[in-house]
């Protein structure tokens, strides 16, 4: 939990989902669907597994990991389109629900925007490749934030958007805009060499 969170919410239930294998269709309209059953368990906050799209290089399995990331200012295309995950947030909300979406920015995928965008930011090996610390996370390259170009782009952006304001975009999409519906903002937790789960929460803290 980010340290402003309420107390309030610490207590409330939540109930995770994983899109891919929540149902046999595998998408956002088939989570909505089955809304109903999920409240009926005393679901408080549903929790998104990642719901980004997932690299192709070094990708593990023929599916690969929803950690994998590709591009975090897109869904993945075999859950449904932005316009599905919008219907699907909108109908949580109308159930008397919240959600959270589960990002992690420390690594994407070797293939992601980010990489071919600043190579620079990355970890990189002795010989100059792309890297990671966790030898068995070949699907992942990890994100370097001893770089100071990377430090100083952290810290030309307010707090709410440091590292990914891509989150930014796909919460404030699925609320509709910043103003005329209380307005998203994204609540995170950061550390010098490490970034972790960013919640989305409103104007007054609440989970979205």
């Amino acid at each position: 939990m980010a340290v402003s969170t309420q107390k309030t919410l610490r207590n409330q239930v939540m109930y995770q989902v994983f899109v891919r294998n929540f149902s046999d269709e595998g998408t956002f309209a088939a989570v909505q669907s089955r809304l109903d059953e999920i409240k009926a368990l005393g679901t408080d906050i549903i929790w998104f597994m990642p719901i980004h799209p997932i690299g192709r290089q070094a990708r593990k399995g023929t599916l690969g990991s929803p950690y994998a990331i590709s591009d975090y200012r897109e869904v993945n295309p075999e859950f449904g389109s932005m316009s599905d995950f919008k219907s699907l947030v909108g109908a949580i909300h109308g159930k008397g629900m919240k959600c959270i979406i589960d990002v992690v920015y420390n690594h994407t995928s070797p293939d992601s925007v980010l990489s071919q965008k600043h190579p620079e930011w990355f970890y990189h090996r002795s010989d100059g490749s792309f890297g990671n610390r966790v030898g068995d996370w070949t699907d992942i390259i990890d994100l370097d934030y001893s770089n100071r170009e990377l430090g100083r782009h952290r810290r030309r952006l307010p707090l709410r958007r440091r590292a990914a304001d891509s989150a930014r975009v796909l919460a404030k999409g699925a609320r509709g805009g910043r103003n005329g519906t209380r307005g998203l903002h994204l609540a995170q937790r950061v550390r010098r060499t490490r970034l972790h789960y960013i919640y989305a929460r409103t104007r007054n803290d609440r989970a979205v």
